[in-house]
């Protein structure tokens, strides 16, 4: 199974953060590290932008040995779908770049599920009951080839899935749930704070791959530490 990790260096919250050091890699490089002590995911890409201020993201993929794809900016259902094309991947599995504690257990996890039943989506955030930053999202190419074509709004483009969401009568979606309810939980790099928060708890592993549940009791012990 191919895995797409999408990425691009003009975040609005925290530009360049895909680059950005917590403790010796980035996240990016954090992120691809997570998803190799996979058993089912045969091959990693990286799909950024055309745009020059992605060049960044490509060479530092390019260096590391990661395939990389490079397609529409705002259109990131486009340049996903193109990507997986590229490799001739029937399905891909959706990560987001700003993931550098994503837990591959679950990446195949849900790899299993979207072998014994072939849907369009399989996903763990339909309802979210895991941390973000945990998220998962399998997506069948012709689906999504399919989808692109649609009419979309400028959210549904750059977002990818809420339109398989919004018309989940149209679409075959499966979703698992961790059995806990952490939808309020962040173990995503979104802003400065959320990089402060990751960089303390760099600090203190001992493991860099700790499974999300571990990563959960990190993640809420220095929350309660910035909210004392």
């Amino acid at each position: 199974m191919l895995a797409v990790i999408q990425a691009r260096f003009t975040s609005k919250r925290l530009p360049g953060k895909a680059l950005r050091l917590l403790g010796e890699k980035n996240l990016l490089e954090r992120t691809i590290n997570r998803l190799k002590q996979s058993e089912k995911i045969s091959a990693i890409m990286v799909a950024t932008s055309s745009e020059k201020t992605d060049d960044p993201i490509a060479e530092h993929a390019q260096e590391i040995g990661t395939e990389i794809y490079r397609g529409d900016l705002e259109d990131v259902g486009n340049r996903l779908s193109n990507a997986a094309k590229s490799m001739g991947s029937d399905s891909f599995v959706r990560i987001s770049g700003d993931s550098p504690f994503i837990d591959w257990r679950l990446v195949d996890q849900a790899i299993d599920l979207h072998n014994i039943s072939e849907a369009d989506l399989v996903s763990n955030i339909f309802p979210r009951t895991y941390p973000k930053g945990q998220s998962v999202e399998i997506i069948k190419t012709a689906s999504l080839a399919k989808l692109c074509k649609s009419e979309r709004t400028n959210e549904e483009k750059e977002h990818v899935t809420p339109y398989f969401y919004k018309n989940y009568n149209k679409f075959c979606i499966i979703n698992f749930t961790s059995g806990h309810n952490h939808p309020k939980s962040n173990h995503c790099i979104d802003d400065q704070i959320d990089f402060e928060t990751a960089q303390k708890l760099v600090m203190d592993l001992s493991d860099d791959y700790l499974s999300w549940q571990e990563l959960e009791i990190l993640f809420s012990t220095h929350r309660k530490k910035l909210e004392g």
